[in-house]
């Protein structure tokens, strides 16, 4: 069989041999990008070695201080009233690939005793524990002020039920 194309013609084999020659060019082309070390290794040392030591150090040091200071912020909280289970803390991974604290949590038991002298104790206790410790956040001060609050509220039923 051939094929005619203007004034040269072109058998089916030559077609074939062409279209071969044609993926095997393609396939070359794919394996080359799919190589894993596409950058020759002196590309990468050269930019391993321009990274400033005294960066890396300064970025370490902020992710080992956050990570000591959230610690401590949410031990505190901890210690000065009564919880619900542990610290809950996330991480983030830094520069040096370890995972260091970058945020946490702890759940205060905010279960009211039925006395309104011990709910008042109590209420006490977690606005203390909300408030102690420095860097007071968001969610510290809304603690505080949802128990002073309550607080308020238990004086004002203890002074209704003395009128009554």
């Amino acid at each position: 069989m051939k094929i005619e194309l203007g004034t040269a013609t072109i058998s089916k084999d030559q077609i074939l041999v062409k279209l071969h020659d044609k993926q095997s060019e393609l396939l070359k082309v794919t394996k080359e990008e799919l190589t894993p070390n596409k950058y020759p290794k002196d590309y990468i040392e050269e930019l391993n070695n321009n990274i400033d030591k005294n960066d890396y150090e300064r970025v370490l040091d902020k992710f080992k201080s956050m990570d000591s200071n959230i610690r401590s912020h949410e031990q505190l909280h901890a210690s000065l009233a009564q919880t619900n289970g542990g610290i809950n803390y996330t991480y983030q991974v830094g520069p040096d690939g370890k995972m260091y604290v970058n945020g946490g949590h702890v759940r205060l038991d905010t279960s009211m005793p039925s006395d309104p002298k011990e709910a008042a104790f109590k209420l006490g206790q977690i606005q203390k524990a909300a408030t102690a410790p420095d860097g007071l956040s968001a969610a510290d001060a809304s603690i505080a002020r949802d128990a002073n609050l309550m607080k308020i509220k238990l004086a004002l039923q203890e002074d209704n039920q003395k009128i009554i």
